[in-house]
């Protein structure tokens, strides 16, 4: 298709000029997967650098005893000393409290414990010992965070999502206002320092700040660079770059537990799966601010000098005064209305789009770890298990892709939503067996592909002035989302399916409101309010980038 200067009214008719998809959009995505790869290994982390290893009270006095006199092995011995401490104990005071043997060598403890009358019951005093046949190092041993400390885990896990909750607000914002490549430069020498700095941390509250500045920085970076990925490439790439990145966080996960055998100290850990963000240093060179974003900004020389960069690197030949038009079309939308979250909530279109969006992130974000979190263990090594779960989400991601490209935003997210509500309400019905197991799967698969499916059409929705904005605002509903699952899972002790209940009928619902939204398969993004409400009625692009069918639109802003 060959666009002329005076066609050249859209963003996307100057990215077709510069190159549907050239090394430029190239490099700038190999930089985002990287991006999207750490992501996945620092907001999975605590769980391997977190787990609690089976543990016992450790007895002082038996530290140095070889248990020669009774012709034991090492291995044998260990196991004596455990059992002079925790025999008989219920399997909880096992782990917190000891028998007072103190004084006693192993021949004279295990012949008191042999007596009728046991020792007293103390709790630990001397520390604790730890099995690592399952994690290696980890902060719970290091700072002895069990018994009376052991809900510390938990709670530096939702320190972490505290820091993702505040960074979606702070950094969505920012992001719109000082542009994509400031936002993203910050947030990755940020995140980079905060990961170094925890694995040098002397004390459980220093190693608690920094995971809540790594989870506020960390996830500024994903935020931009998903709307950098999205901003950069014409609709009928879109669906490909966008999901995209969603892989590599996928991989993480595969590959994290791997990691986590090789390396079982957690200060190790963290520092290597720190090091790949020296792979982002020559980003800071190689990537450029969002072209589309210095438009929207009104700051056209800068947005001309970076469309040329990014013609040259993709060897094409524009000439100079290529944004004339879109300067033109762009100064007459503004003069009829500004685009400003102001303006946004007060146009009854897109206070809409907005409140079903709310809705659905938040949603999409309860099933998914309500599912996540309600599945019954495996029974396998829990390195296996997590590898296995990220494993499952590769198809799910590939589904996605498929599923909009062929039957556009609206029906694929909306029916992916919906399957995952009936499976939902369907495994009440099931008995416990494989078969209940699968459409559990079934519905979680549902959930993952649509959760990928929503962050695009979020993005193809609004502005793109205010587009990083209204992502982080939905993404905190997301974390809302995700903090209520594991509250209404406790209310399957007053009924065993009201989890399931709940969680379909909020996916069902999350299904039709899709239908509320604009369709927005192989459309332009939107620079403003005007071109944000005329989704409804727009043309659709063919793959070829035409226009199919003629539609006479003004820029005023209607309801």
């Amino acid at each position: 298709m060959t666009v002329t200067m005076a066609q050249m009214a859209t963003f996307d008719d100057v990215l077709e000029v510069t190159g549907r998809i050239g090394w430029f959009q190239i490099r700038s995505f190999i930089f985002l997967l990287i991006t999207h790869l750490i992501g996945s290994w620092v907001v999975f982390a605590l769980v391997f650098i977190g787990g609690t290893n089976d543990h016992w009270c450790t007895v002082g006095q038996l530290e140095q005893e070889d248990c020669m006199e009774l012709n034991m092995t090492s291995s044998d011995c260990d196991q004596l000393k455990r059992d002079l401490t925790t025999s008989g104990l219920s399997e909880g005071d096992a782990k917190c409290m000891k028998y007072n043997i103190s004084g006693n060598d192993v021949v004279s403890a295990l012949a008191q414990l042999e007596d009728v009358t046991k020792p007293d019951v103390i709790p630990c005093d001397d520390g604790w010992t730890y099995d690592r046949s399952m994690y290696g190092i980890t902060v719970t041993e290091e700072w002895n965070l069990v018994c009376d400390y052991s809900t510390i885990p938990n709670i530096l896990m939702s320190t972490f999502f505290g820091g993702i909750l505040l960074g979606c607000l702070v950094f969505g914002y920012l992001a719109d206002r000082i542009g994509r490549y400031r936002v993203f430069c910050i947030c990755i020498i940020g995140a980079a320092l905060c990961s170094l700095l925890s694995a040098l941390s002397p004390h459980v509250l220093v190693f608690g700040s920094l995971r809540f500045m790594l989870g506020f920085f960390m996830y500024g970076s994903a935020l931009v660079t998903f709307v950098i990925a999205t901003e950069l490439v014409l609709p009928d790439k879109r669906v490909y770059l966008g999901t995209g990145v969603w892989y590599c966080f996928a991989l993480g996960q595969v590959l994290l537990p791997g990691l986590a055998i090789l390396i079982p100290n957690w200060r190790h850990l963290i520092i290597v799966t720190t090091m790949p963000f020296l792979l982002l240093v020559p980003a800071f060179w190689f990537l450029t601010e969002s072209p589309r974003w210095l438009v929207a900004d009104e700051n056209f020389e800068e947005a001309e000098k970076v469309i040329q960069e990014i013609a040259k690197v993709n060897k094409k030949e524009i000439p100079h005064n290529l944004l004339t038009k879109l300067r033109e079309e762009y100064v007459k939308a503004q003069a009829d209305e500004q685009t400003t979250f102001r303006n946004l909530i007060r146009n009854p279109v897109l206070m809409v789009y907005f409140i079903c969006l709310l809705y659905i992130w938040f949603a999409q974000s309860f099933v998914y770890y309500g599912l996540s979190l309600g599945t019954s263990s495996l029974g396998m090594n829990i390195h296996a298990a997590f590898s296995i779960s990220g494993a499952v989400e590769l198809p799910a991601y590939a589904f996605s892709m498929f599923t909009m490209n062929k039957f556009g935003r609206r029906l694929s997210t909306g029916g992916l939503t919906f399957v995952a509500g009936l499976a939902c309400l369907g495994t009440i019905l099931i008995p416990v067996g494989p078969f209940r197991v699968t459409v559990a799967m079934v519905g979680k698969f549902a959930i993952t592909a649509s959760f990928a499916n929503i962050y695009l059409h979020t993005s193809e929705i609004f502005p793109t002035p205010l587009r990083t904005s209204v992502t982080g605002i939905c993404s905190v509903a997301a974390r809302v989302g995700g903090m209520v699952a594991p509250l209404i899972l406790v209310l399957g002790q007053y009924w065993v399916s009201l989890p399931l209940v709940c969680f379909g009928v909020s996916a069902i619902l999350a299904a039709f409101l899709m239908f509320m939204l604009p369709e927005t398969k192989g459309r332009s993004m939107p620079d403003t309010i005007g071109d944000s409400v005329k989704l409804r009625r727009v043309p659709v692009r063919n793959e070829d980038n035409s226009v199919g069918g003629a539609v006479t639109t003004t820029n005023t802003i209607t309801s």
